[in-house]
């Protein structure tokens, strides 16, 4: 992941936006020598600017759908169709001097270049592209970190392995680790024994002696945390008392495991041990491999893993400070949990957050940010504002032909601080709409919202009032999205953080807008929410810019209306 003002972004979609920008110009060069009237070159350049502009109202700039999409490319295909046929209409528009074979050249070698570019850097049946994180830890927190990163990186991550770290790697092996390793091909094993093993969670049995087998959920654990599951025929005594077939357990080897501290032993064949953890059933036809690093060091290098998240479950865990240090100044990035989490979704996962995590960091504004912030606010307010006016006075007449009622309806928000401000809006449901009901959210396929309404709430236009409150200072452009009060009490109460989304102002549209779809439950407003953290502890101007300009692309698309 790649940082640019504050904000993260997909280093694979930045390095393919750019390279499919300079294959754009390449195919410029090649053909707009030869152009020497104005209108012609810019025919040439306005149908060349056609296929990133395809591929980005196709989303193909997005990690989630370029993955998605990378086996077929069917999506890719689609939009350099679309793109073709806007550079038509371009062409046609260019007139007699556009040279002949230009614009054939020119989408030609432009879309050559955008399929082979996805083919190198996304369609690739390997995984050596992967940034590999070995995660610092052994409870839920791991398993969400783990869970997150198999689930929503989309290429940019894998899990190396999870370690657990009050596990002493340094502790020197004994001969019980010496019969856990000869019964690798096993798959199942039995202790207690000193020392630490990967787990994978299913690799092939035709691994070469002595290599690591990884998997996309290794665990390092230690051996003494497993036994062996009893097979069909095992004797089990009342007690959890159980006589196990040892020489099958340990590779045939006749080799005792040590003992746990007090935790009981195993000897020899048909004796009765008391159980020493949980049954743990490895997965079939999968080694059990020990893990040679004595350091913590010397495991992130042999699992080839250049990222380490610290995911104890306890605030002040065993946390190996000293040897997290010589990490990072050995290059690798250590993490707390919630940080990595954050660059690499973009949002704030509530369920890795703590108090303190929102207490310690840069400080979240500045004096020179809010003016440049007030600054774009009035510029894009006022410039909407002008242009919907006409929009304005067609649609207000339309709205008392369709039903009864008054064209605007007012409404108390929740702003910046918890004040308390007024929104004007279109109406686009009927005048008694909450009349029995109270406040709700609108669902799908509302009953109460009328027919003009419908259209309005999907082309956006219902909200083109609200730069009223933004040219007042009660809004910005960009912002959480306002909440009523009568809302914003119950979500407080049931949703931990939510006030800290009323540490900026609410805003017109914002990231959770374009990130998640409209929510009508509790849940929902828990996904948004972290979106929105991510805004607050992220604003910049950068930002704002990206997020109008994808807005429109979302009012255009009509997605996530209701």
């Amino acid at each position: 992941m790649a940082q640019f003002a504050g904000h993260w972004y997909s280093g694979r979609a930045a390095r393919l936006c750019a390279l499919e920008g300079a294959l754009v110009v390449v195919a410029l060069w090649v053909t707009g020598r030869e152009a020497h009237e104005w209108r012609a070159l810019a025919a040439l350049i306005a149908a060349a600017a056609c296929v990133p502009a395809a591929l980005y109202l196709a989303d193909l700039y997005d990690p989630q759908v370029m993955r998605n999409d990378r086996s077929r490319g069917a999506k890719a295909l689609k939009a350099l169709g679309f793109s073709a046929l806007s550079a038509a209409i371009f062409g046609v528009l260019g007139g007699a001097g556009l040279p002949k074979g230009a614009l054939l050249t020119t989408m030609g070698v432009a879309s050559l270049g955008v399929l082979l570019a996805r083919a190198a850097l996304i369609a690739r049946s390997d995984e050596d592209g992967h940034s590999r994180v070995l995660i610092l830890g052994a409870g839920k927190r791991a398993l969400e970190v783990a869970r997150l990163i198999r689930t929503e990186a989309y290429g940019e991550y894998e899990v190396a392995a999870t370690l657990d770290p009050s596990i002493d790697l340094a502790r020197p092996a004994t001969d019980a680790d010496q019969a856990v390793q000869q019964a690798a091909g096993a798959s199942l094993v039995v202790g207690p024994t000193q020392g630490s093993i990967l787990l994978p969670a299913g690799a092939s049995n035709e691994e070469p002696e002595g290599s690591i087998a990884l998997s996309p959920v290794p665990v390092v654990v230690q051996a003494s945390q497993l036994m062996v599951a009893p097979e069909p025929g095992d004797r089990l005594d009342e007690g959890g008392i159980g006589a196990v077939n040892v020489d099958r357990a340990v590779g045939g080897s006749g080799a005792a495991t040590g003992a746990g501290a007090g935790a009981g032993t195993v000897a020899q064949r048909g004796h009765a041990f008391p159980a020493l953890a949980s049954v743990v059933q490895l997965p079939s036809q999968a080694h059990t491999v020990v893990v040679p690093a004595r350091s913590l060091a010397q495991a992130v290098t042999q699992l080839r893993a250049d990222t380490v998240v610290i995911a104890s479950d306890e605030q002040r865990g065993q946390v190996p400070v000293d040897e997290l240090i010589h990490l990072r100044l050995s290059g690798v990035t250590v993490l707390p949990a919630h940080s990595f989490a954050e660059r690499v979704l973009r949002r704030v996962p509530i369920s890795l957050l703590r108090p303190s995590d929102l207490a310690v960091g840069h400080r979240l504004n500045s004096p020179l940010h809010s003016a440049g912030k007030r600054l774009l606010d009035l510029l894009l307010s006022a410039a909407m504002l002008l242009v919907a006016l006409p929009v304005l006075a067609v649609l207000a007449v339309l709205i008392k032909l369709d039903s009864a009622g008054p064209v605007f309806y007012r409404q108390e928000r929740v702003g910046r601080q918890g004040k308390p401000y007024t929104i004007y809006k279109l109406r686009t449901m009927r005048e008694d709409a909450e009349q029995l009901s109270g406040p709700v959210w609108a669902s799908q396929r509302d009953p109460r919202v009328t027919r003009l309404g419908a259209f309005l709430r999907k082309t956006r236009l219902d909200e083109l009032p609200q730069v009223i409150a933004v040219l007042r200072g009660d809004m910005s452009f960009v912002g959480p999205r306002p909440e009523r009060p009568f809302f914003v009490e119950q979500l407080k109460a049931q949703i931990p953080f939510f006030g800290l989304r009323e540490a900026v102002k609410p805003g017109i549209t914002g990231w959770a807008q374009i990130r998640y779809p409209y929510g009508a439950t509790v849940e929902d407003a828990r996904n948004k929410l972290e979106y929105d953290l991510y805004y607050v502890q992220h604003q910049s101007l950068f930002l704002d810019l990206a997020i109008a300009f994808h807005t429109a692309k979302t009012v255009l698309f009509g997605r996530g209306a209701r």
